[in-house]
């Protein structure tokens, strides 16, 4: 009997981390990192056609814009406006403010301070799901720090290759394109041997936009090689 409690003890010590955290959940954390990782040093670059729409609740206005976007290593995104419509305020306020910081966030330390790993959010395991088809580890997200890019809210993380496929949750400072903490969504889909998004949401209640609904949805990717890169 006390030889059975010992072989448990023994069990539940080695069962966690030297930090306390139990075994799956580093595992969760550490297939992630990995991931995130492995997809910032060997993803050359991508284009990717981005359909944008607005619509705010306070002036009954809505806006529309394609854009097609360029990413390449150590250089960010850049964007080229194929198409407006819609209200004039909200493609000033909204779309041309969006493009900014997201070009900005993509590159130097902006982009290192955004993944999705420990250094920038304290994660805990919250369960596992089946998300897309895929089984998932879910990860409860607590930013480091006040940023519009760190959000908190959850994270479902691909149990076979620790990809992140689904992140939501509300920012820890306000995003100067739509006022307040706006609930975002945003799923992700393989493209070759990387997870890159595929739809984006935002929804805020603010005072000057009334109740305001931005979706953004990511088609027909090409990744680049390393000369396309360059």
């Amino acid at each position: 009997m006390r030889r059975s409690v010992w072989y448990f003890v023994v069990w539940f010590l080695f069962a966690r981390t030297e930090i306390g955290q139990p075994v799956t959940e580093q595992t969760a954390i550490r297939a992630l990192e990995q991931a995130e990782a492995r997809r910032e040093a060997q993803l050359a670059g991508y284009s990717v056609t981005e359909e944008y729409a607005i619509r705010s609740s306070r002036f009954n206005k809505s806006a529309a814009m394609t854009v097609r976007t360029i990413y390449r290593l150590g250089e960010g995104k850049s964007y080229n406006v194929l198409a407006r419509s819609g209200s004039a305020v909200l493609q000033t306020k909204v779309f041309d403010q969006l493009l900014q910081e997201e070009a900005e966030m993509s590159r130097g330390e902006a982009r290192r301070h955004a993944l999705v790993n420990s250094e920038n959010y304290i994660l805990r395991l919250a369960g596992e799901e089946t998300r897309a088809g895929r089984r998932c580890y879910v990860l409860e997200l607590t930013p480091r720090a006040k940023s519009t890019h760190l959000l908190r809210g959850h994270a479902w993380i691909d149990k076979e290759d620790g990809s992140l496929i689904r992140i939501e949750g509300k920012p820890t400072a306000s995003p100067s394109f739509l006022t307040g903490r706006p609930l975002v969504i945003r799923d992700y889909e393989k493209v070759a041997d990387f997870w890159l998004a595929k739809s984006s949401q935002a929804a805020s209640d603010s005072f000057f936009l009334g109740k305001t609904q931005l979706s953004i949805e990511y088609l027909d990717y090409h990744l680049l090689k390393g000369v396309d890169a360059e």
